[in-house]
């Protein structure tokens, strides 16, 4: 119980300092993802090697593609960053043209201000995160991973209270 707290504390207190110092999590983040991607790879290509020698005709292809992707990602974070701020932000775009379209398209005589906001929000949120690249996926992944462990944290100390 006392232990359940402590790491209920710790969860918080590291959300609270994601959220302060977004970048720098956001790209540790990125690395811890490279990181198990590359023990992941490893893992499978050492599975299929194995299997290979049982006699199954296996590709080797997925499991190295995974390690290559794990040590760039490991040791090149931002470009995973930029790369998720292209995907992200083009997701965003497509999604307001989407919306707008849609909302000319059904013919709506006075379409209600709050939807035609959140479309325009999507595309203007998009382009930013585009503009921004790496930086801007950073951050936004730092926000959600400090956002993330504060819950978890206030999820664990509720927890704590129920075992009493």
């Amino acid at each position: 119980m006392a232990l359940t707290r402590i790491f209920a504390v710790a969860s918080i207190v590291l959300g609270v300092a994601a959220i302060a110092l977004p970048y720098f999590f956001g790209t540790l983040a990125a690395m811890a993802l490279g990181g198990v991607m590359l023990a992941s790879g490893i893992v499978s290509v050492l599975f299929v090697l194995d299997v290979r020698r049982q006699g199954l005709p296996v590709s080797v292809f997925g499991p190295w593609a995974q390690v290559i992707a794990g040590v760039v990602i490991l040791f090149w974070p931002e470009l995973a960053l930029w790369l998720v701020a292209v995907l992200l932000g083009g997701g965003l775009i497509l999604n307001g043209i989407i919306g707008l379209t849609a909302l000319t398209s059904a013919e709506v005589v006075d379409p209600p201000f709050l939807r035609r906001a959140g479309f325009w929000a999507s595309i203007v949120l998009g382009v930013l995160l585009i503009i921004s690249g790496a930086f801007g996926s950073a951050v936004l992944l730092g926000l959600i991973l400090g956002i993330a462990l504060i819950a978890t944290g206030i999820q664990q100390w509720r927890e704590a209270e129920l075992i009493l």
